[in-house]
């Protein structure tokens, strides 16, 4: 599988090229007051309203830092509706290589919490698997419709 790798705190991450609209680089963000915590704001792409996951506060790994390296990666979500778009943000966004994902395996993440991914080994280190989909609809439960009103 061709994956895109970044960072999100001390984990790296992967998840599937098909599954990605776009990487943007980090835009000022418009902030959502009385959003959740781990919502860093809004954005217009090309007309429409896009809200953006801070990947480092919603699992607990403080902010995205403001990295030169840092993007956001935009996804269509929901999957059927392909001009729907919701941003996750993070950091290293600058690589795509090759992963083979044969031997997940899942690990326990921190209750209350969404987690990234199964893990896989990736030469002498380790990779999170993140399913988009999965992720994007555990918070966008807790969102408050913040997610479903990135809809074109």
């Amino acid at each position: 599988m061709l994956a895109l790798i970044f960072q999100v705190g001390q984990d790296k991450v992967a998840v599937d090229v098909r599954r990605v609209r776009e990487v943007v680089p980090r835009v000022r963000l418009s902030v959502i007051n009385g959003g959740p915590s781990w919502m860093a704001g809004i954005f217009v792409y090309h007309g429409r309203v896009v809200p953006v996951v801070d990947l480092y506060r919603l699992t607990g790994a403080g902010e995205c830092p403001p990295h030169l390296s840092s993007r956001i990666i935009l996804f269509p979500y929901p999957l059927n509706a392909q001009e729907s778009l919701v941003g996750l943000l993070a950091t290293q966004v600058a690589e795509i290589r090759e992963v083979n994902p044969v031997m997940l395996q899942p690990i326990p993440d921190e209750p209350g919490r969404p987690g990234l991914g199964p893990v896989l080994a990736d030469g002498s280190g380790i990779l999170r698997l993140l399913d988009p989909d999965w992720l994007l609809g555990q918070v966008s439960a807790g969102s408050g419709g913040l997610i479903e009103q990135g809809k074109g």
